[in-house]
């Protein structure tokens, strides 16, 4: 039904704005951070990480696509690797996309492409105003673990 393919660089030029609104949209609902201040955090979290390009050897960004299209994304996938465990750094199916089982369906593809890196464990941040994610994750096997707090100083 869907597959992951390593994200291309014109791919990565439209995913990076989608990151940063997205995540900008977290952070000021989250922390209330002004949208300004949100957009630019959000934009270093992006930069840093991918400073040196997009192949990295410990940073993997796929595009979720399905047999049934002509290779076109789906959504996005950003997983950190860190020995024998992962962190998926973000998760985002097109809306139009989404209610189909297509983010279920790309969670287990992941699950065997890392498999195959020797990864044995994943670990993953859900906002606490995105009950439909939560619900998606827990569908697929993830438990909680924690909570994760914040305060501005």
């Amino acid at each position: 039904m869907v597959a992951l393919r390593d994200m291309t660089d014109d791919e990565f030029k439209s995913y990076r704005l989608i990151f940063i609104d997205e995540y900008a949209t977290d952070l000021t609902a989250s922390r209330n951070y002004l949208i300004e201040e949100a957009k630019k955090r959000a934009s270093e979290a992006i930069d840093v990480v991918f400073s040196q390009g997009i192949n990295q050897p410990q940073s993997k960004l796929f595009s979720i696509i399905s047999s049934n299209e002509e290779n076109t994304a789906l959504g996005y996938l950003w997983v950190e690797i860190s020995k024998k465990s992962a962190w998926i750094s973000d998760f985002w199916v097109k809306p139009e996309w989404r209610e189909r089982g297509i983010g279920r369906a790309a969670l287990a593809e992941m699950e065997v492409v890392l498999a195959r890196l020797g990864v044995n464990e994943i670990g993953l941040r859900v906002a606490p105003n995105n009950p439909s994610a939560r619900s998606l994750y827990e569908k697929c096997g993830f438990q909680l673990t924690g909570f994760n707090m914040h305060r501005a100083l």
